[in-house]
């Protein structure tokens, strides 16, 4: 009687905690759902912007739609995340206002990068392709540029997004054809550091001269 009672104690237990585990599992994978979901509704705000910006600014100059363009997309992006992301152990060794001029240095790069695409949604589509959680924080969210016409080939996205302190899913970097933004801006930014040994003045002047 006593091995009856143990056993099924046992048993007690064991159920509880398989469906403990269970409805875990199932809060888990909400929470993976919803991040996803935010994210995608990130992205579709800031095509939707985006493509707004492109049809009201058409007939402005270059230099006018970059400077409108530069407002929106800070609204989406994780700036200080792509600073320390592009300048390495670097990032540390520079002083406030240094990191305040690089991140609107590089903030003016990213535009300059990415305007041309952007700006292409005047007359073509973005389409949501798939998007998904990797790991507990970041989300991917793939797009593409199309022209239903076929006379322009289509644009690949990737967006990457995750959390900020303040829990707003912001954009941490975006591959266009598979060639990351951070990446290339890092190769970029870490050879002109490290050829001035970590010399933040230099690289700032570097990305002046180059506007």
């Amino acid at each position: 009687m006593k091995n009856f009672y143990n056993n099924l104690n046992f048993k007690k237990v064991l159920c509880i905690t398989f469906f403990s585990f269970l409805f875990f599992q199932f809060l888990t994978f909400k929470s993976y759902s919803d991040n996803v979901k935010n994210g995608e509704v990130i992205v579709q705000k800031m095509i939707a912007d985006a493509k707004k910006h492109a049809v009201k600014t058409i007939k402005l100059s270059p230099k006018e739609r970059s400077l409108k363009i530069e407002t929106l997309i800070k609204r989406f992006i994780n700036l200080d995340f792509m600073a320390r992301a592009t300048t390495g152990s670097f990032w540390k060794k520079a002083t406030n206002t240094q990191k305040e001029k690089y991140k609107s240095a590089l903030l003016k790069q990213i535009v300059k990068t990415i305007e041309e695409h952007l700006n292409t949604l005047a007359t073509l589509d973005y389409k949501p392709l798939k998007s998904e959680a990797r790991g507990k924080k970041l989300i991917y969210v793939k797009g593409i540029i199309r022209d239903y016409s076929k006379k322009i080939p289509d644009v690949n996205l990737l967006w990457k997004l995750a959390k900020d302190k303040k829990g707003n899913f912001l954009v941490l970097d975006l591959e266009i054809e598979g060639i990351s933004l951070v990446s290339s801006h890092k190769a970029e930014t870490m050879a002109i550091l490290r050829k001035n040994k970590g010399n933040f003045s230099a690289l700032l002047k570097t990305f002046t001269n180059n506007k």
